[in-house]
């Protein structure tokens, strides 16, 4: 009989041992959750909470977007789409809709785009020798050659009177269509 009550002994330790560590591991987990929520949390910018307009709801949903595109690294692009926005004629919505699930991806293409653009206008004012303007930018959105037509420019002594590179350059691009074969 002795050895039951040693074994009930034992058994009773055991549950209480088992209950003890159970609740040891239930306040690590909120200990840890709270550290988490603690170390995520992000505060917006103030161009951007300007741009969060609806009810509670929308605003709410909205700002934990941001937050997530922030968490993501896209604090950049955020800003600047809060910049761009700004002289749109409802800002609020073009500035949802550019973040929105649906059309993020072609935010970001959007801004590829527009690093490509960047750098090829630098290599073109480089190969002329000039300061990146309008014109450079307007003739690559357009799609035109502006590299090829670059390198030609550049290459073409320009020595005459009322010859430069700038302007062989602008002739070349505007008469793109009628230069290809």
């Amino acid at each position: 009989m002795s050895t039951q009550s040693a074994g009930a002994v034992l058994q009773a330790r055991y549950a209480s041992f088992k209950q003890k560590q159970c609740n040891d591991d239930a306040s690590i987990e909120n200990t840890d959750s709270k550290a988490i929520i603690n170390n995520t949390s992000i505060e917006l910018p103030e161009e951007i909470k300007v741009l969060i307009t609806g009810n509670d709801y929308w605003v709410n949903a909205k700002s934990n977007r941001y937050k997530k595109l922030i968490r993501e690294g896209h604090l950049d692009k955020l800003l600047e789409l809060a910049n761009m926005a700004r002289v749109k004629n409802n800002p609020a919505n073009w500035f949802a809709k550019a973040c929105s699930k649906a059309t993020w991806e072609r935010t970001l293409a959007y801004f590829a785009k527009l690093k490509e653009v960047a750098r090829k206008a630098e290599h073109v004012a480089s190969r002329l020798g000039i300061k990146i303007n309008k014109f450079i930018y307007k003739q690559i959105w357009k799609g035109v050659n502006v590299e090829r037509w670059a390198v030609a420019a550049e290459e073409i002594r320009h020595d005459k009177p009322g010859q430069s590179r700038e302007k062989h350059f602008a002739w070349l691009c505007l008469n793109e269509q009628r230069l290809a074969i």
